[in-house]
């Protein structure tokens, strides 16, 4: 059968709409067929200047995608053909004895040096169909969901996986407690609606464009959030806002900027625990910022915890899965505006939307 394909032979170059043959699952594996891809940020970054984990181009990119299972190969038995699913980007390195990704490893998949991603080692879906191997079957990261779950709903699970890894991996670090987000973007928009949905007692969202952070605290707060724009004395207003506490109980850096790190660190206080989510990444490579810890009078005895997450495992799909299975966001509609959805055909225009200022979840259809 016949597959579209969409090529980039470059970066900032030329999606190339390909046809190619397809054939049919093997052994274990599974064929889908796309329905959803949402637009993340990389993808954003990796057409205006490439990414070094792409070492061969043209590249086929795109990585937060939902599909419907179209067939399987013999032997699998945890779907079948006409399965709502999602995928997650951080893939197994197909080692089966790897201790990180193999049949029993951890399930680390972002500590494996020979980790791969969707959208840059392995293939993303910017194509109609796929045909996943057998360990990606077996392993992960892949979820179904059932009827009550809609394509664009489900095409939200990795993004909404790799925020929970960060505030799930200290316990009890959210309930009832103050969170802070760094950022106004898509990442802060998943985080501030699981902060809620998880009972956070306030969430301070701190961002430099107005029309972005406006557009966030319109759609998805309520009394228990504050939007600040960014200011000389940001700082102070953050520690203000924490009352009647010194400081906040959860930090996420979702700015890949030096400044969002610097606040970060400066609000560390009693029992805060820092998620440095979005790493600070240029043309000239990762720039060093430096910051001083007193191992023994901050992190001792102020029982401070730095930590920092990207990506996600088996663990931040499982939760993200059950966030979006119980509807616990119910507004994650609002993140994608008419004017944020297009056409398979439209992909470098779905791209320069995610670009924009004030734009936080692009969706791009797949079904004609």
């Amino acid at each position: 059968m016949k597959n579209l394909v969409y090529y980039l032979d470059k970066p900032g170059g030329t999606f190339t709409a390909t046809e190619e043959e397809i054939g049919n699952p093997g052994p274990g594996e599974v064929r889908v067929r796309t329905l959803r891809t949402s637009v993340c940020q990389s993808d954003v970054v990796i057409y205006r200047q490439g990414l070094s984990r792409i070492k061969a181009w043209p590249a086929v990119l795109l990585h937060e995608a939902s599909c419907v299972i179209d067939a399987v190969g013999q032997g699998v038995s945890a779907f079948q053909t006409g399965d709502l699913v999602a995928l997650g980007c951080d893939i197994p390195c197909g080692d089966a004895q790897c201790i990180y990704c193999g049949d029993h490893g951890t399930g680390d998949w972002t500590s494996c040096p020979n980790t791969q991603a969707t959208g840059h080692e392995f293939p993303g879906f910017a194509r109609k169909y796929a045909i996943l191997p057998d360990w990606f079957v077996r392993l992960g990261p892949i979820v179904k969901f059932d009827s009550s779950v809609t394509a664009d709903e489900a095409c939200h699970l990795e993004p909404l996986a790799c925020g929970l890894e960060g505030m799930t991996r200290v316990n009890n670090c959210i309930e009832n407690r103050i969170v802070v987000l760094v950022g106004a973007g898509s990442q802060s928009t998943y985080a501030l609606q699981c902060a809620l949905a998880m009972g956070a007692r306030k969430v301070i969202v701190v961002n430099r464009g107005l029309e972005r952070l406006e557009r966030v605290i319109k759609d998805f707060g309520d009394e228990r959030v504050v939007g600040l724009p960014w200011c000389e004395n940001v700082e102070a207003k953050v520690l203000a806002e924490c009352h009647p506490f010194n400081e906040p109980h959860f930090v996420m850096i979702n700015a890949s900027a030096e400044a969002a790190y610097k606040l970060g660190t400066r609000l560390m206080g009693y029992g805060t625990v820092l998620d440095a989510h979005a790493g600070v990444k240029g043309a000239a490579g990762k720039p060093r910022i430096e910051h001083t810890v007193d191992m023994n009078n901050d992190i001792h005895y102020r029982l401070q915890c730095y930590q920092a997450t990207h990506g996600s495992s088996m663990h931040g799909i499982r939760l993200a899965h059950e966030m979006l299975t119980s509807k616990r966001l119910s507004r994650l509609s609002r993140m994608t505006y008419d004017n944020e959805r297009f056409h398979h055909s439209q992909i470098l225009n779905a791209i320069e939307r995610a670009a924009d200022s004030d734009s936080l979840k692009v969706i791009i259809n797949w079904e004609d």
